[in-house]
Order: structure tokens, then C-alpha cells, then sequence
């Protein structure tokens, strides 16, 4: 995917505000939604700000979309080894959660795909993926899961 030119060398950090409004249409495109887009893309930001203060290593939410078989990874830009498994705290919009991980899922049987991998400007990866297929993801992407809080 090219990269935008831009006036300074920092990057910007995670998904931009559009870029999470075009991940909500994405959703509401491929499923009747019981959230609205914005509601979708309020939850979407709220998930980006739990990777943010994750950075001090890769963070695997197993219990974010585990109703639909999915699992949430984290990746900041150069980092791997070792990774927590934590739990989301705080206020996420219920629906939108099932709205993005209906919609992810239907796109998994569509295309028979088992993973999905975002990287963001500055390095950062994200990647939603079946949880049968963990191990291949951590192996693939040189991490070991630990518990711990983000």
C-alpha cells in the first residue's frame, strides 16, 4: 500500500479519524448494522486508544470478538517478542463490537480467508484472525503470549 507524502518525517500514530470513519462504512457495507457508523467508529477509536497505551509491547485481546471466533493483535512498529493477552476495560459500545466482528467474520467465510493484517503509517500492525489459526500468527510473527494488564 503506498504511503502519502508528507511535510515532516514523523509519521502519523495508529489510524487517522477518516480512516476509522471508512473502517465503519467498511462494517455497515457488508452487514445490517444494529449500531450506527459513527457509534462503529467511536468503537474502533476506542480499540486504536487500547493498543496506544499498550506500547511497550504487542497486545493480544482474545476476548474482543470471541463470540464470532476472532481474536485482536497489536503490533507496534518494530517490536516482537513477548505479548500480553489482556481484557478490555472501560466503556466499548456492545453492538458496534458485534457489528465489527459480524462483519469481519462474514468477510472470513466469504473469501475463506483466517486473517486479516492492517498496518498503520507508522508501523504498527494489527491483526484479527480465527482463533483456530493462533498459533500460526504468533509463530508467524515471532510472538509469545503472556498474561498481564495493558
Amino acid at each position: 500500500m503506498p504511503r502519502a507524502e508528507t511535510l515532516t518525517s514523523v509519521l502519523p500514530v495508529g489510524f487517522a479519524a477518516d480512516e476509522l470513519a471508512a473502517g465503519a462504512r467498511w462494517v455497515a457495507a457488508r452487514i445490517r448494522p444494529a449500531a450506527s457508523t459513527r457509534s462503529i467508529a467511536a468503537a474502533l477509536e476506542a480499540l486504536q486508544a487500547v493498543a496506544h497505551r499498550a506500547r511497550r509491547g504487542p497486545v493480544c485481546i482474545p476476548d474482543l470478538l470471541a463470540d464470532f471466533g476472532l481474536e485482536v493483535l497489536h503490533i507496534p512498529a518494530s517490536q516482537s517478542g513477548t505479548c500480553q493477552l489482556v481484557g478490555l476495560t472501560g466503556e466499548i459500545d456492545q453492538a458496534a463490537l458485534c457489528d465489527i466482528g459480524r462483519a469481519l467474520r462474514a468477510e472470513f467465510v466469504a473469501s475463506g480467508a483466517n486473517m486479516l493484517r492492517l498496518e498503520s503509517d507508522d508501523g504498527s500492525e494489527l491483526i484479527v484472525y480465527a482463533i483456530e489459526v493462533r498459533a500460526i500468527v504468533m509463530a508467524a510473527t515471532n510472538i509469545q503470549l503472556t498474561y498481564g494488564d495493558a
